[in-house]
């Protein structure tokens, strides 16, 4: 039951980071993002970035440092999705 509260938090983040995202991102056709909707995408994507950091530290705390590594390969995926979304709206 280690890490409860971090677990409810990065799931939190994760929904509103979903529901920040527009269709172009699930493969939808749609007019190029536009950079407002951009930033509020990426600003919830990081907010979960940071969730998952917290749950991460709390998972090596308690002697899960294999499940933390995961978790931290994971974020370095999200990590590169995000800057290719940071490079595809024009500035």
């Amino acid at each position: 039951m280690a890490c409860e509260l971090q677990k409810v938090a990065a799931a939190v983040a994760a929904v509103n980071a979903v529901a920040s995202t527009p269709g172009a991102a699930f493969g939808t056709v749609v007019p190029p993002l536009e950079p407002l909707l951009a930033i509020k995408m990426w600003a919830s994507w990081f907010a979960l970035l940071i969730a998952l950091g917290s749950l991460a530290k709390c998972l090596e705390d308690a002697g899960q440092g294999q499940d933390a590594a995961t978790l931290r390969r994971e974020m370095d995926r999200l990590k590169g999705e995000m800057e290719k979304i940071k490079q595809t709206v024009p500035h």
